[in-house]
């Protein structure tokens, strides 16, 4: 045999981008909705069902980190206690 083995825990040589930023600052996430031009932010929507909703979705971080928003699923409802849903996205998007 040559070589040999080490019962010492091996230590990551990278650190995982969440917990980095986590460290550092907090990210801001929102969702806006806009008219059907994109034009206007509504500031207090209101949809009938099946309707088309323009939604935005995004993050504020520091410029030198370029960040994309993916959005699995996107339920609605009347409040965040109610058991009625719909869900707006669905199927990772």
């Amino acid at each position: 045999r040559t070589g040999s083995v080490s019962s010492g825990a091996v230590q990551p040589t990278w650190v995982p981008f969440g917990s980095t930023v986590a460290h550092r600052r907090h990210l801001n996430f929102a969702l806006d909705v806009y008219d059907s031009t994109w034009s206007s932010r509504l500031r207090q929507p209101t949809y009938s069902l099946g309707e088309l909703i323009n939604v935005e979705a995004s993050v504020s971080a520091d410029p030198r980190l370029p960040l994309r928003v993916f959005v699995d699923e996107c339920v609605a409802s009347p409040s965040a206690a109610a058991r009625l849903k719909y869900e707006v996205i669905a199927d990772n998007g």
